[in-house]
């Protein structure tokens, strides 16, 4: 048995995961050790060695995997790389990263060469059925 952390409330819904050359194994949980840690039983993991080997590894699970998202839910990831518009101007900025360093999730944007981020909130980016806005007061303000 392996220890890890998972970073999933629904990790037993899952049976592969895959380590960042893409190498599959099927696991299984055997035990929460309480706090954030479990006991996990890797295939193909047989003895101490084998387990002292994955020591700081970071393993995945495939997207399509992750359950479906509902209406005004979304993963992080199908973010990166959007445009957002900024509401009442024909100005752009993409996203290129999302942050959370303990007081809410940020938005990291790119505009003109310029990097900046902005709190991830309904009051900076209202609502939008087709593309994702943000209010011209939070570009303003948050803009260097």
């Amino acid at each position: 048995m392996v220890r890890a952390v998972p970073f999933s409330n629904n990790l037993c819904d899952y049976k592969k995961i895959f380590d960042k050359n893409g190498n599959c194994f099927e696991f299984r949980v055997v035990k929460f050790l309480g706090g954030d840690r479990i006991a996990v039983a890797i295939d193909g993991v047989c003895d101490r060695n084998a387990a002292e080997a994955l020591k700081g590894e970071v393993f995945y699970i495939q997207k399509n995997d992750l359950p479906k998202t509902g209406n005004d839910e979304f993963y992080f990831c199908d973010l990166i790389g959007k445009n957002v518009k900024i509401v009442g101007s024909d100005i752009f900025c993409n996203i290129i990263n999302i942050e959370n360093f303990g007081a809410g999730d940020l938005i990291e944007l790119s505009h003109e060469g310029a990097a900046f981020l902005v709190p991830f909130t309904r009051e900076n980016f209202p609502d939008s059925d087709n593309q994702i806005l943000m209010t011209r007061e939070a570009f303003d303000w948050f803009k260097v």
